[in-house]
């Protein structure tokens, strides 16, 4: 009987099961539409690809679905300050930026500006980065201008001619160039008797290992008695690790802050290379990526920095640029796992 018995209550247990299933309503079952990594039903933006689910206005609709992203009963594409919240729409100096978002609102009259209402001149003047810090040399201020115009031209804000206009000023111009003065021989701001490289033009006085010596006229700068063309660290001493490089790309471990860069590859002078620095399947903040074009744009904006540097020929340049073109890192996959 106690056989039976048991037979009986599998049985029950079973259908029990099944019925269970059978019951059980589609919508029960996670849904991701977009394929961002988020269920439909906690998705903010369920037909739009949207992994980081940002709302600035917290008003449940994300900010790629919604029309009106900071709230303030302006619609974007009407709006001076579409992350801000101006309903006022104030604009002092009728750049097209508003107060609320504005960083050279007391500028009146400035060019062609960009989401901060900053001009490429307003966001590399040329007496100096910032109040009270010049360049330390012409090239650093021309740096500084061949990356806000690439910025601008990206953006659609000025034409590839203008961008090559800008940069040809900018190269014939003398910004960042020291001018020499009785008691200042370098030019760089700093007198003569409190220079510690009064034969250098060096604004910022910048003395990694401390000694009476700066920066730019050093030949050892952290100290470690290995020479900076032969240290791979030459910030930071490790005159006992010089052996110690664990990726091979020369950037000794104890400043190397990509420690397993793939064999062969090229690194900056933090030791990390453009993959790594862009990874295909996250951004920096480590989340997916918001599109394929986010992607695309950090590859572009690594190797442009890499080309500055002396780092990469044109060739090469080019060649990674149209790599991450082709590839389909931040594209949301076709179908949903």
């Amino acid at each position: 009987m106690r056989h039976n018995s048991n037979r009986r209550d599998l049985r029950w247990l079973g259908a029990a099961l099944l019925g269970a299933v059978l019951l059980t309503p589609a919508a029960a079952f996670a849904v991701d539409a977009d394929c961002d990594g988020v269920d439909d039903a906690t998705d903010n933006c369920p037909a739009k690809f949207n992994p980081t689910q940002t709302d600035i206005d917290g008003d449940l609709a994300g900010d790629r679905c919604d029309s009106d992203k900071d709230g303030d009963l302006v619609a974007n594409d009407a709006d001076n300050c579409p992350n801000d919240v101006n309903e006022e729409q104030v604009d002092s100096d009728g750049d097209g930026v508003g107060d609320a978002c504005d960083e050279c609102v007391e500028d009146a009259g400035a060019a062609v500006v960009g989401r901060q209402g900053c001009s490429i001149e307003q966001l590399c003047p040329c007496d100096g980065p910032a109040e009270g810090d010049a360049w330390g040399n012409h090239d650093q201020y021309l740096r500084c201008v061949k990356k806000k115009a690439r910025s601008f031209r990206l953006h659609g804000l000025i034409s590839s001619d203008e961008r090559r206009a800008v940069v040809v000023e900018a190269a014939a111009n003398s910004c960042g160039a020291p001018v020499p003065q009785p008691g200042d021989n370098d030019g760089d701001g700093v007198g003569d008797a409190a220079d510690n490289c009064p034969s250098n033009s060096n604004p910022t006085q910048r003395n990694t290992d401390g000694d009476a010596f700066g920066d730019a006229c050093d030949s050892d700068k952290d100290n470690d008695t290995v020479l900076n063309g032969d240290d791979n660290c030459p910030r930071v001493a490790n005159a006992d690790g010089q052996d110690e490089d664990a990726d091979a790309d020369t950037v000794g471990d104890v400043c190397d802050a990509c420690s397993e860069t793939d064999s062969g590859e090229l690194v900056d002078r933090e030791g990390c290379g453009i993959d790594q620095l862009c990874p295909c399947d996250l951004d920096a903040d480590g989340r997916p990526w918001a599109s394929h074009g986010k992607y695309r744009r950090c590859v572009y904006d690594e190797v442009f920095r890499f080309r500055l540097l002396g780092f990469l020929a044109a060739e090469e340049a080019q060649a990674l640029r149209e790599q991450a073109s082709e590839s389909t890192c931040g594209e949301p996959p076709p179908v949903c796992q």
